[in-house]
């Protein structure tokens, strides 16, 4: 990486600005490596960086030059990672509350995180905040209600889908801009879900089926179909972990009988399936990953949260107020929670 480096004209001050920031990453994951406490959190705030830089080195066509970024190996014998996963216990986890935000959530009731950042929309404004909860920067949001959203690691930007399109934004600048994949549809997506180079989108016009992205020169390139459900059957939500699986919520249209479905991203192959109990028919219903590789259900209607292994058993079910509407896991030890009336943060235990 450094030789590719060096190779560029060291008169142009773009580039030397990248070297430094390079540097700089390089810098801190040896030291992180020396020291062995290196985080989950970190290295994917390394990777997300990384991949910042690459993409505004693609968008340079007066530069007449590549850059390989070889992947990070580590040698178990030289790093260990202490307890980079905390096992989650719902009881224990929701019992007290760390922090709490207000808001208004009326036309958003989604929100996601990357490594830095929770995304959520508040009284027409589209917000970041950290960890603690504290507003970074926020931005007027006028494209209708938000369905979806999700973080991509390849765009750099958070992906939105709202009634009028797909949208993306950017962190840095709070640019807001429309999304786009290739072959251009018009289509009403509905749900969406990212993971490293790949993208996952439903649509109100193919309710039954998830259609595949993959990150290619600079926009995602649809490379498949997967039907995923009978005729009486549609999607309600989907949500990709870390250890690369997809999870789905289905609704069967005949009983209104729901169930969760995982898959393996690589070939859609159905891991296992378990019933979540579910029988209300006007109702939403999302699931958050875990980094235990479990899974949060957030049953909006009748105040519930569930709790499911990572072998596909429900351990656990518990009522939860306010009203909960939304849950993501901001990093190894935090759970956050949209509810009608704020954002809560619990440590998760």
């Amino acid at each position: 990486m450094s030789r590719e480096l060096d190779s560029l004209d060291t008169q142009d001050a773009e580039s030397n600005e990248y070297r430094r920031m390079i540097k700089s990453i390089q810098a801190k994951l040896i030291e992180s490596i020396r020291e062995q406490d290196a985080t989950q959190e970190q290295i994917q705030s390394f990777k997300e960086t990384i991949s910042k830089i690459q993409r505004e080195l693609s968008q340079r066509p007066h530069v007449d030059f590549q850059l390989n970024l070889p992947p990070l190996i580590f040698d178990n014998n030289f790093i260990q990672i202490e307890k980079t996963n905390v096992s989650f216990r719902l009881q224990s986890t929701v019992h007290s509350v760390l922090k709490t935000q207000a808001v208004s959530s009326d036309e958003c009731i989604v929100m996601t995180n990357n490594s830095r950042y929770l995304l959520f929309g508040n009284q027409g404004n589209l917000c970041l905040c950290d960890k603690n909860l504290i507003m970074i920067k926020q931005t007027p949001w006028i494209h209708g209600c938000i369905r979806d959203m999700c973080y991509s690691n390849a765009l750099a930007r958070f992906i939105l889908l709202a009634e009028n399109g797909m949208f993306t934004l950017n962190e840095e600048t709070m640019n807001i801009e429309e999304g786009k994949v290739s072959p251009k549809a018009k289509q009403s997506w509905r749900c969406c879900a990212s993971t490293n180079q790949r993208l996952f989108l439903t649509s109100g016009e193919s309710h039954r089926v998830v259609q595949e992205y993959v990150y290619v020169e600079d926009a995602y390139s649809r490379k498949r179909k997967h039907l995923c459900c009978t005729q009486n059957e549609y999607i309600e939500h989907i949500k990709c972990s870390n250890d690369d699986k997809l999870a789905l919520i289905i609704l069967n249209d005949s009983d209104n009988e729901r169930r969760l479905d995982l898959r393996s991203i690589e070939d859609f192959h159905q891991l296992w399936t378990i019933s979540l109990q579910i029988h209300k028919k006007v109702n939403i219903i999302s699931c958050c990953a875990l980094n235990d590789k479990s899974w949060l259900i957030v049953n909006l209607a009748e105040n519930l949260l569930i709790h499911v292994t990572a072998q596909g058993e429900i351990k656990q079910t518990k009522s939860y107020h306010p009203s909960p509407q939304y849950a993501v896991q901001f990093d190894n030890k935090l759970l956050t929670i949209l509810t009608d009336q704020s954002i809560r943060l619990h440590e998760i235990q």
